[in-house]
């Protein structure tokens, strides 16, 4: 089931970046087709950290042709902010040309109805340049995980649920990407935080070593900034 439903998505998903130099990528993190009019969700603090110089040169990765060999291909097209919620760390782009490409839009869940034990996975580009440079191409990565703790917002009177805790690594490039419900199929979160601690081997080094755990932000969240 889980690899049938994988095999469904991964045309949904891009990678972020920007481009410094015309032959130079620098790839930040992940987003995800929402309709078929190339808008893509991702999150806000991507955006966030970019200088001007870097927004007018900020570029899409998606999917433009697949072999029965199981080769991919993937061009870099513009993205432009439409909008962003930096409270839920939530953004919204257009990816320019999206008819150039095979991106397929996903479908948004409920995550209201999700509990802790709901079992989930998220699909993104974590150390895609790294992973690009050290001759293994482009490389789009799947965890599975299961939702280990949900926060519910204490200010709003409603107490939607506002955060996801989920028992998986989250690594640099995968914010931005969808958090999918394995049961369903559609989206039900944003990931948006990796947990990491100060490494305890390598004292010269600021290496972060990875805690078993990541945040999510709730995709009900994202609904309103949609409409």
């Amino acid at each position: 089931m889980l690899k049938d439903n994988i095999k469904k998505v991964t045309n949904s998903i891009i990678a972020v970046g920007f481009k410094p130099t015309q032959n130079q990528v620098t790839i930040v993190g992940s987003g995800f087709a929402i309709d078929k009019s190339g808008r893509i969700l991702t999150a806000a603090h991507l955006y966030n950290q970019f200088t001007q110089e870097k927004i007018r040169n900020l570029v899409g990765m998606a999917i433009t042709k697949q072999e029965k060999n199981g080769l991919n291909y993937y061009t870099w097209l513009p993205l432009e902010l439409i909008k962003k919620d930096d409270k839920n760390d939530i953004a919204l782009f257009q990816l320019k040309d999206y008819d150039k490409t095979l991106i397929t839009p996903l479908e948004l869940g409920d995550s209201e109805k999700m509990e802790v034990g709901n079992e989930v996975y998220f699909v993104g580009f974590p150390y895609a340049a790294q992973l690009i440079n050290d001759g293994f191409g482009i490389t789009l990565i799947v965890n599975k995980a299961i939702i280990s703790n949900i926060k519910q917002d204490g200010i709003d009177p409603k107490h939607p649920k506002n955060w996801f805790i989920i028992d998986a690594i989250g690594n640099p490039g995968n914010s931005g990407c969808p958090l999918i419900n394995i049961e369903t199929n559609k989206v039900i979160g944003v990931m948006t935080i990796a947990f990491r601690i100060k490494s305890q081997t390598v004292q010269n080094l600021d290496i972060r070593e990875p805690m078993h755990i990541a945040g999510a932000k709730p995709i009900n969240l994202a609904k309103d900034l949609l409409k």
